[in-house]
């Protein structure tokens, strides 16, 4: 943009749009953040502290990338947006926004609004993008720009090589996950036959999903209280054609489950409960705390609520020398063990670490009888 064109308009028609819905409209040539405000001003005095030559190059990219692709209405008529282009600015801003993995970030949300795989955007960098995908993504970039959850965004997310839908009526899964699922998938594999498996607090299903898709002998039941989560999970095992293995049940944890006309014990228990403490729920990420469900998150004020009742009760669902898998938070290791070895059940009690070195996984086998 040649800035000498910028200093002659007339701003006083023009609508500028930032990146909150409910801003006070900014007058550029006011605003304490424009770039060419040096070049307009008095000359600094030797008691000022000089810009210098990074800061002032910041600013002006900074000014650039909102007054083109995050004002499109400005002047988006002038440039040839390509995805080259798209992904770089869009890059730039995720990243003064202090937006997780910038780059992979803008890579999925314009993948998402050009309906192409990622790696298409490195074959064809150069091609431009029309004026309908633009406002699209515009709408997109400044969402996220406010830590709405790229997952959500898209309405779609990756976990155990799958794809899997989401939406803001279940978690994100995280990779952390994985680990109970690998512990699962190794579990079933040692025994023979049909597999049954409870699969509790199921969300959009991952954890079903993943453990059914790798063990062709488990049937599983999957509950949750979240009748709009479990729509989800639905969509999820019929992308994967697992419908005659999974079954969908809406209740509070085992309370749906009839024994004997459901099933009459499980070989695998497995959750990944709401664990945040009261505490912890405050220092929450913005994208987790605002966007996330509480109902997937909170669980009471030393966040051991759901621990409690499903121990109290797993033994009544499990067969003997049956495995209870649970999801942990990153300290809880000792009061999820110590619970367990209260209940007087299990055995082989095992604690574990994933890979930031955080307590992750609980693994218990009932006491055979």
């Amino acid at each position: 943009m040649n800035i000498k064109k910028v200093l002659t308009m007339d701003y006083k028609n023009k609508t500028l749009s930032g990146p909150g819905k409910n801003e006070p409209k900014t007058n550029p040539i006011k605003a304490n953040t424009n770039p060419i405000k040096a070049n307009i001003m008095p000359k600094q005095t030797q008691y000022e502290p000089k810009q210098t030559q990074f800061q002032t190059k910041c600013t002006l990219c900074e000014f650039f990338l909102f007054s083109t692709f995050l004002c499109p209405k400005y002047n988006l008529p002038m440039q040839n947006w390509t995805i080259q282009k798209l992904l770089n600015w869009t890059t730039e801003y995720f990243a003064e926004k202090g937006i997780d993995a910038p780059r992979l970030s803008a890579e999925l949300l314009l993948s998402h609004v050009l309906a192409m795989e990622r790696i298409e955007l490195y074959t064809q960098f150069d091609k431009p993008v029309d004026k309908e995908q633009l406002d699209r993504l515009h709408d997109l970039v400044k969402r996220a720009g406010q830590h709405e959850p790229i997952c959500y965004l898209t309405g779609r997310t990756e976990f155990y090589s799958l794809q899997l839908e989401v939406s803001p009526d279940c978690m994100i899964p995280r990779p952390e996950t994985e680990l109970l699922v690998e512990r699962a998938i190794e579990f079933l594999r040692t025994r023979a036959g049909t597999q049954f498996v409870c699969d509790l607090c199921t969300g959009c299903a991952c954890i079903a999903v993943a453990i059914a898709k790798n063990s062709p002998d488990a049937k599983i039941i999957a509950t949750d209280i979240c009748d709009a989560a479990l729509n989800v999970a639905a969509n999820n095992i019929e992308k994967h054609r697992l419908k005659d293995r999974i079954k969908l049940i809406c209740g509070d944890l085992f309370e749906p489950i009839v024994p004997q006309l459901d099933v009459e014990k499980f070989d695998l228990i497995v959750c990944n409960p709401p664990y945040v403490s009261a505490a912890e729920f405050e220092k929450l990420d913005k994208n987790v705390k605002d966007y996330e469900p509480r109902l997937a998150l909170f669980a009471g004020v030393d966040g051991l609520d759901v621990y409690r009742r499903i121990i109290d009760k797993a033994d009544r669902f499990l067969k003997p020398d049956g495995a209870l898998i649970l999801e942990i938070g990153y300290a809880q290791g000792p009061a999820i063990k110590d619970l367990l070895e209260k209940a007087e059940t299990f055995v082989e009690i095992k604690i574990e670490k994933d890979f930031h070195d955080n307590d992750r996984i609980v693994t218990a086998l009932r006491k055979s009888l």
